[in-house]
């Protein structure tokens, strides 16, 4: 089916020559830095004319879809459930206005931020190959709205999403569960849907059939909804688009915030930083996995551990109880839910040497098998381990490194409550090369080999049945590193490429933030423990000679921080909201105050407030203010 491209969403003003020109030319820059290994210099040119071009012209542009040409296995075939001509819109990246893939997309981003601090959402659904629906849709302006009127992403997100597309995008089936303008109930097109606060992304999915193995298949008509409450906006009888959204919003309430991220305008930051990485992730699992070969008939094995390797592994836990540890994330991962539900470590690298034997001995052999290679052909890349999921636990469907991980094993060493376990079992979900869910029941004692870098694999549901323990092996080829080595580098350049073409960049642009007179604070200080890049933003800036300094508002008013000059001239610093703090470079010696006159509120020369003023000590100290 060929794709009509839509009309350009009317942006309010004329587009010059001099930005066309300007767009062209950072293009051209672009390419002269960075080229792609395993494409023509030519192809990439093109391709990035046309995506800055579209970026810096707020248009969407746009990338073939034909099946990706991908040599797998002899005696192997992937079933690509895709498009398989035409002409997508390219998934435009690091905009304002969020573009779904799928439901799933929408679901993990529900999922990525606590009940307590998530957002309502507005999603704007369109076809992409309906002229009349592309031409209303662009007399809404949505891009425009959500950037220059709208609150900014903490307090909502905006996104969109293309019912032609989104069902065309992946290799794999498009399920009901996936469906996300069917779940909304919408009938007109475009349509505007407003979801509340209490969407949080755990839509059950239903088992269509289970076979003989006791495999599951998901994706039917069955499943329950987690988004319940949406609201459509009614062109005709409501007011102006702007206004209903601002309305809505304001009746869900402030979210709260966490008190690791201190402030609302931090909170947003982090939230942006893992809509990226969870879209991303959707991009990796559509077309980097499309474009990589396929090794074995069904993409994974499961079995029991081998008795010899499975003793080794419960006397290596008995051993090391006593060192376990939390397992510390990045703040923007959201491959799991670390932010709500911490994971242990029992950390395999205390007994490096006798691990990577004890996989070399049992798992390599098995997997090479398997994969119908010549014994000795694999070498191991990554053991680690041992990994403990309490309940509450999500791990989102992903595929691994492309470059290491490419044949894996997946270990269930044991499960710390066998009953509860029984009861409310915790299955590994992956996608099969016939372009299914799949779920396999994963009980302690057993093992799945995997081919991580194609296969999707997770477990994308919330763990019910006690603390999961697992590890983790995975193998490549030699043959990266011989002879074969071109051909290697091909392969994954080529994957990389063909997620890069069918991405298109945006420049992100938002409403300023604004922190609430009176915030209140989540009961949870989620994210603790994880590290949060722009914590360390003040510091990693700091000239060598600074002293880095934080002022910490416990004032019930947001108050303003000044520099009192070297000519006595107050010099604003921040304004703080009750319970927020920030973070500056200072010097030995400076002082500063605290005052409740705030910057822009008339012309009263600032005053320090009683107890309010500060002299910066050599060390990094906190100054607090907080007599009412």
């Amino acid at each position: 089916m060929t794709a009509t491209r839509p009309a350009s969403a009317r942006s309010g003003r004329r587009e010059s020559g001099f930005a066309k020109l300007a767009a062209l030319a950072l293009a051209l820059l672009a390419m002269c830095v960075s080229v792609t290994p395993g494409e023509g210099l030519l192809e990439q040119v093109m391709d990035a004319v046309s995506e800055t071009v579209a970026g810096a012209l707020g248009r969407t542009a746009y990338a073939p879809t034909e099946t990706a040409q991908v040599e797998h296995a002899a005696h192997v075939e992937v079933f690509d459930h895709s498009a398989p001509q035409g002409s997508l819109p390219k998934v435009r990246l690091q905009s304002r206005v969020i573009d779904l893939v799928n439901a799933i997309h929408f679901d993990d981003l529900m999922q990525d931020t606590p009940d307590e601090m998530r957002p309502p959402s507005v999603v704007v659904f369109y076809d992409s190959n309906d002229d009349s629906c592309m031409a209303k849709y662009s007399e809404l302006n949505w891009d425009q709205l959500a950037e220059r009127e709208l609150p900014a992403r903490e307090r909502l997100m905006t996104a969109r999403y293309d019912m032609h597309a989104a069902p065309r995008r992946a290799w794999y089936k498009f399920t009901p569960e996936m469906d996300l303008a069917k779940r909304f109930g919408v009938t007109q097109c475009p349509e505007v849907v407003f979801a509340p606060r209490t969407c949080n992304g755990l839509t059950e999915w239903c088992v269509r059939d289970t076979d003989a193995e006791g495999i599951q298949y998901m994706g039917c008509e069955g499943f329950v909804e987690s988004c319940n409450g949406t609201q459509k906006w009614d062109a005709q009888a409501e007011e102006n688009l702007q206004a209903w959204i601002s309305q809505l919003v304001d009746a869900q309430g402030e979210p709260a915030i966490s008190g690791f991220l201190e402030t609302l305008e931090d909170q947003g930051k982090w939230i942006k930083g893992r809509d990226s990485t969870t879209t991303d992730n959707h991009m990796r699992n559509i077309y980097l996995s499309q474009a990589f070969p396929a090794f074995t008939p069904r993409g994974f094995k499961a079995m029991p551990i081998p008795d010899g390797f499975r003793k080794w592994l419960d006397s290596f836990f008995t051993r090391n109880e006593k060192h376990r540890r939390t397992e510390y994330w990045d703040a923007e991962s959201t491959q799991m839910g670390f932010h709500e539900t911490p994971t242990s470590f029992l950390d395999m690298d205390r007994e490096s040497h006798e691990k990577n034997r004890m996989a070399n001995k049992y798992l390599k052999p098995l997997v090479e098998e398997w994969a119908h290679l010549p014994p000795g052909s694999l070498e191991l890349t990554s053991f680690y381990g041992m990994r403990e999921y309490p309940d509450g636990s999500i791990l989102k469907n992903h595929v691994d490194r492309i470059d290491t991980h490419v044949l894996s094993v997946t270990i269930s060493v044991k499960k710390l409550d066998e009953e509860k376990s029984k009861a409310h079992p915790w299955p590994l979900e992956v996608v099969d090369w016939n372009g299914d869910h799949v779920r396999y029941e994963h009980p302690g004692g057993t093992m799945v080999l995997y081919e991580s870098s194609k296969l999707l694999h997770g477990r994308p549901f919330k763990n019910e049945g006690g603390t999961h323990v697992g590890c983790f092996a995975h193998f490549k080829p030699k043959s990266m590193h011989t002879e074969e080595a071109g051909k290697w580098d091909d392969i994954v350049a080529t994957a990389r490429a063909h997620q890069r073409r069918n991405s298109q960049y945006a420049g992100y642009r938002s409403t300023p933030s604004e922190e609430p007179q009176a915030p209140h604070f989540s009961s949870v200080e989620y994210g603790k423990g994880t590290r949060w890049r722009h914590k360390k933003d003040a510091e990693s800036n700091l000239r060598n000679d600074q002293i880095p300094v934080t002022f910490k508002n416990k004032h019930s008013k947001t108050l303003a921080v000044y520099w009192q000059g070297h000519d006595d001239t107050p010099v604003h610093q921040g304004t703080v909201a009750p319970g927020a703090s920030f973070d500056i470079g200072s010097y030995r010696g400076h002082k500063f105050f605290w005052s409740s006159t705030l910057p822009g509120k008339g012309k009263e020369t600032p005053r320090p407030l009683p107890g309010g003023t500060m002299t910066v000590e050599k060390g990094r100290k906190t100054y607090v203010y907080s007599t009412n």
